[in-house]
């Protein structure tokens, strides 16, 4: 059965046509029943019509009388559709003006956003064929649309938090898309061009669906998820933002294999290979396009297409992720696998040779707890002289000044950067001993000269007292803007020209996040010699549980001693490694943790791993400083970050009223128990507990911390 011929209902049931001469027929809204909108059906375009588009189709704004009111509406004419493609048009369809004007009506009735239905008319020949038809709609005033909007949100300039605005964007838009298909309607080219957006007086987006000729339409809820997602397929956003919109449209992860995903996939496989073989259909206008496209730059930079976008997420305190691991191996070019290649073929033996001897040196000699544990604080001119009450806690426990250190973002500008400058000033005059994080965006790396600016001035305005400069972060990993491993050494050039005026500065790098060894061979094979004192690592374990926990044959402290063997193998100053960056996500923190990305639903996904509670994140963090420090690979930990409700010591969800988390009081509590201490040598099958470190201090006095992995580190102080 022809399923548009069952749909029926009283309030979708579009007006009657009605005969006109000279072959038109009309069809017309009653609630637009006037006159000189009767005339715009029929009459020659009036000499005060605006050219809006001139394409396969006539777009033109004409103001007329409705009614004793002068309204803008918009008249879009529709050529002769051919003998072939009319031969295999079904009548009943109707013409393309036609098709638009009832799913309109049908949308409006239903509470759908679309430029109100004014009227219709096809004129016909005597044997029937279609000679022209008219369609007339309201006209929106200051109307963007999903492209443009999604385009600026994307650069993210001026922006203060693009994310937030993304996401609430891109919900709005689902929600829109799933009341469009309830009523039974498939688009057919619902791209985010044909998406219009306009804001109501209360400043929130309205969404008005377009260009709805080449629709189909069934009976309302009955489109199956299959047909949804394939009419979703025209949306063109990063891969990972179209499986983040299609879970706001559906209310469940976009996951392989449900229905919807199936038929967005199967619909983009054909859309992309329509496109790839454009140029042969249309071969004019293909190479025209290309070559605008190379005038242009590429489309490599552009937000919504390749690797342009970057996006900041203040709520995780980090850049989003917005390719999917299939589209981002597209992006990356496979120098990278040659340049990582080329660095095992070269230092492998090395590698691995001083892999073996740091191992063997593993909790083998003394090492002194001092200034071991650092704090980066968030250079935030709202909450800072807060964040140092909070460390004065700390350092009251430690009795001394902990190391800090503060990141100087390229994306906040320049007011941004002067303001960090003055506090790392300032906190150097308190006594800390001050550390600089360099962190590149997606613009740091295409304007060389922005992020030179920022490099000379962090360093000009701190090289007095700066401990050392850690140059890019997260370099591994593509989120943050380095998709080549020939960017790094770019962002790295300033930093050298500084280091050439000012020889006493110390540099560290490449800061690699996470586990990631088969990276780290190609960054630093782009380094050159002498450039870096130490190797600084976000070195999270991969966010898998306890920090004893292995990663294939590798824990905590195999991997420390990997990167120890790096830095030795590759010539740096100093072999033991610096950690800037280190926490665990906390549960229940919603989109605030950095493992539950930018959009998820109210306590779904930050309830599991690896997302831990707040009890456990304080074990871990103790275990951690412990085992790290301890063998002896690492000489400071830099603990991200001291105030943040998804990962931090104190959670601020409450402005006014900031609540010490659990890891706050065990800190304090390790910092007085070490303070003062030296760690003497690893003791194996003392106790029940498998892991059992003994300590000394100055007074000649000697305790051990022991734990297991369920457990608290325990002080058992010695008989004397």
């Amino acid at each position: 059965m022809d399923t548009e011929r069952t749909f029926s209902s009283e309030i979708n049931d579009v007006p009657a046509w009605l005969a006109c001469g000279d072959g038109w027929r009309l069809a017309v809204n009653p609630a637009w029943d006037f006159p000189a909108v009767r005339e715009l059906l029929t009459a020659p375009e009036p000499e005060n019509a605006v050219l809006l588009q001139q394409g396969r189709e006539r777009v033109v704004k004409v103001s007329c009388d409705c009614g004793g009111k002068l309204c803008d509406v918009v008249v879009k004419t529709y050529r002769s559709p051919g003998r072939l493609r009319e031969f295999f048009e079904k009548k009943d369809k109707g013409s393309k003006a036609f098709r638009a004007f009832r799913a309109a009506w049908i949308l409006e009735r239903n509470g759908v956003g679309t430029p109100s239905p004014m009227a219709v008319a096809e004129r016909r020949d005597a044997k029937g064929h279609l000679l022209e038809s008219r369609l007339i709609t309201a006209f929106v005033p200051a109307m963007s649309d999903f492209r443009v909007e999604m385009n600026r949100l994307l650069l993210g300039k001026g922006i203060e938090d693009p994310s937030t605005e993304i996401a609430g964007l891109m919900q709005i838009v689902a929600d829109a898309c799933r009341r469009f298909h309830d009523c039974g309607i498939i688009h057919h080219d619902l791209g985010n061009q044909n998406i219009g957006l306009q804001k109501d007086v209360s400043g929130m987006w309205r969404v008005l669906f377009l260009d709805l000729d080449r629709v189909r339409i069934f009976p309302a809820g009955s489109l199956t998820r299959y047909q949804r997602g394939r009419d979703l397929a025209r949306l063109f956003l990063p891969s990972e933002l179209r499986w983040f919109f299609c879970h706001m449209y559906s209310g469940e992860p976009a996951r392989r294999g449900t229905e919807l995903r199936r038929g967005l996939e199967r619909e983009l496989r054909a859309w992309n290979f329509h496109s790839r073989t454009r140029i042969l259909r249309h071969p004019i206008q293909g190479f025209r396009r290309y070559f605008m496209m190379k005038r242009n730059g590429g489309y490599g930079e552009t937000p919504l297409e390749g690797i342009g976008a970057w996006v900041w997420d203040e709520k995780t305190g980090q850049a989003i992720v917005l390719h999917d691991k299939k589209s981002s191996r597209k992006f990356r070019p496979l120098s990278n696998l040659f340049r990582s290649l080329k660095g095992f073929l070269q230092n492998g033996n090395a590698l691995r040779r001083n892999y073996r001897a740091a191992q063997a040196q593993s909790f083998a000699a003394a090492v002194d707890f001092s200034q071991t544990f650092g704090m980066t604080l968030e250079a935030d001119p709202a909450t800072w002289e807060k964040q140092l009450k909070w460390l004065g806690e700390l350092e009251a426990s430690a009795g001394a000044q902990l190391p800090v250190l503060l990141r100087f973002y390229h994306h906040k500008g320049r007011s941004h950067w002067g303001f960090v400058a003055g506090k790392a000033r300032e906190l150097h005059a308190r006594g800390n001993a001050v550390a600089i994080a360099l962190v590149q965006s997606r613009e740091a790396v295409r304007n060389a000269k922005s992020w030179r600016e920022m490099v000379l001035f962090a360093v000009e305005q701190t090289r007095d007292f700066s401990d050392f400069y850690e140059v890019g972060h997260a370099t591994n990993r593509s989120k943050w803007g380095v998709w080549d491993f020939a960017d790094y050494a770019n962002l790295l050039a300033p930093a050298i020209e500084a280091k050439k005026a000012f020889p006493e500065i110390k540099l560290s790098g490449p800061a690699c996040i996470d586990f990631d060894l088969h990276s780290l061979p190609g960054l630093l094979s782009l380094v050159p010699p002498g450039t870096f004192s130490a190797l600084s690592q976000h070195l999270y374990v991969d966010r898998r549980g306890a920090p004893e926990n292995f990663q294939g044959k590798f824990d905590l402290v195999g991997k420390c001693a990997v990167h120890r063997a790096a830095a030795k193998t590759f010539g740096f100053a100093e072999e033991k490694i610096i950690i800037s960056e280190v926490n665990w996500p906390l549960k229940g923190v919603e989109t605030y943790s950095p493992c539950a990305a930018f959009f998820c639903e109210p306590g779904a996904p930050t309830a599991s791993p690896p997302n831990v509670s707040e009890e456990d994140y304080a074990k871990f963090m103790c275990r951690y400083w412990l085992l790290a420090i301890a063998s002896g690979h690492v000489s400071r930990i830099y603990w991200w970050r001291l105030v943040h409700r998804g990962f931090g010591l104190i959670d601020d969800s409450d402005a006014e009223n900031w609540r010490p988390m659990p890891a706050f009081g065990a800190l304090k509590d390790m910092l007085s128990r070490l303070a003062g201490s030296r760690f003497e040598r690893r003791l194996d099958g003392m106790t029940e507990a498998p892991f059992v470190f003994e300590f000394s201090r100055v007074d000649g006095s000697h305790f051990t911390v022991s734990w297991t992995l369920d457990s608290f580190p325990v002080f058992t102080e010695e008989a004397r």
